[in-house]
């Protein structure tokens, strides 16, 4: 997640579908406490993607011919997205703008340097890293990762320069043996049908974490299309099933798939 992203039409999906996972603000439910690692690369990253990519452009949602369509799903959240674009965008706009609502723990420090030729340091930066995110969210009942491309493919690992850009899944192992519930930001390519690629990576996500049927995900297709990867705890797993099928039997399915994806 960037600064540059704030508030765009990926933000808009993502925090209603977070807001209806924990059941936030919903008189009578039972409300779930979050917690989001923003994974925030590091500067060389961001400096790096300067100038060759329009981060952040897909603001349209809030333009007055499509108020109706977007706003109808939350007008709460609709109004917070319009502040944060056209105030100052950033990431601590939003956790500011109260998008994210009920008890929500936020971990915003900039992901470790990458070190050129010092394979060791890097590493060693980076658990110290992961180590305070789990800190950070601990005792929350669904944890959010967000990094800017999504669950690591395999030409990339942790200890390279485009690491930062990657949730690895031996960042998730401590929050699942914790009893957690996750859920993970994932970019689809256009390398394969998306119905493909979510398929692919729901069925090693279950098996790497040894969910069964319980690992399910969503697709949000409005211009920049992404999938969630939702891996909800035992004690979880019926609460967020249910709650998922109501969001895209709500307003909201105009922006998801009207279909949840199984193993």
């Amino acid at each position: 997640m960037q600064d540059s992203y704030a508030g765009d039409v990926g933000d808009f999906g993502k925090y209603g579908l977070l807001n209806q996972l924990c059941g936030a603000g919903r008189h009578g439910e039972t409300e779930l406490t979050l917690g989001v690692l923003w994974y925030v690369p590091p500067s060389h990253c961001v400096n790096a993607a300067r100038g060759t990519q329009n981060d952040g452009k897909y603001i349209s949602y809030l333009e007055p011919d499509k108020r109706r369509e977007f706003r109808r799903c939350d007008p709460g959240l609709w109004e917070k997205m319009h502040s944060v674009v056209h105030g100052y965008r950033s990431i601590a706009a939003v956790e500011r703008s109260g998008a994210l609502r009920g008890r929500t723990k936020f971990y915003s420090e900039p992901q470790v340097c990458w070190l050129r030729r010092d394979r060791a340091a890097t590493e060693e930066r980076r658990r110290d890293w992961l180590q305070a995110g789990r800190n950070a969210v601990k005792g929350t009942d669904l944890v959010f990762f967000d990094p800017d491309n999504g669950l690591e493919p395999k030409s990339v690992k942790p200890h390279y320069k485009k690491g930062p850009k990657y949730v690895f899944y031996g960042d998730l192992d401590a929050h699942v043996e914790a009893g957690q519930s996750l859920v993970v930001y994932h970019h689809l390519s256009r390398n394969k049908a998306h119905a493909d690629q979510i398929s692919e990576r729901l069925a090693a996500v279950s098996k790497r974490f040894d969910l069964g049927e319980r690992a399910f995900a969503l697709r949000f297709w409005r211009w920049s299309v992404r999938a969630y990867f939702v891996m909800p705890s035992p004690a979880h797993s019926k609460l967020l099933s249910d709650r998922a099928q109501q969001l895209i039997d709500s307003p909201w399915g105009e922006l998801f798939d009207r279909c949840i994806y199984r193993p």
